[in-house]
């Protein structure tokens, strides 16, 4: 009986052990989030945190050409009248990243009066009218 009663009680122990296992997570009293990152970036080495600081400030940072190229580009997207950007949004979503980047070369070569035209060949190619079925 007394062994039946120290595996019940072995069992149950267990049992609560892996039910709470990363239940600090939710409980009210434990650590915030600030506090955890904390102790991570204190754990880190002076090169690791220098490394991830350098790669922070590379991604936050756009290069001024790159700036005003992206610039000029939200510009022209937001005179586009919604219907248009509507077209646009679908075609993008359509291409695969080599087709971006060449539709990006494309309309940087182009002058001010072909972009329309390529745009619509991109529109055209990407928004075929679906069949409708009966």
């Amino acid at each position: 009986m007394a062994a039946k009663k120290l595996v019940l009680a072995f069992c149950a122990f267990s049992f609560l052990q892996t039910s709470f296992a990363g239940f600090e997570r939710f409980w009210v009293f434990s650590k915030d989030a600030n506090t955890q990152v904390a102790e991570t970036w204190d754990t880190l080495s002076d090169a690791e945190q220098r490394a991830l600081i350098q790669r922070y400030q590379s991604l936050k940072e756009l290069p001024q050409a790159q700036s005003t190229v992206l610039h000029q580009r939200m510009d022209w997207f937001t005179q586009l009248p919604e219907q248009e950007k509507q077209k646009m949004r679908e075609t993008w979503q359509n291409m695969s990243s080599q087709e971006r980047k060449d539709l990006g070369t494309r309309m940087q070569k182009a002058s001010a009066e072909e972009r329309p035209a390529i745009r619509e060949e991109y529109i055209n190619k990407y928004l075929q009218p679906q069949p409708v079925s009966y």
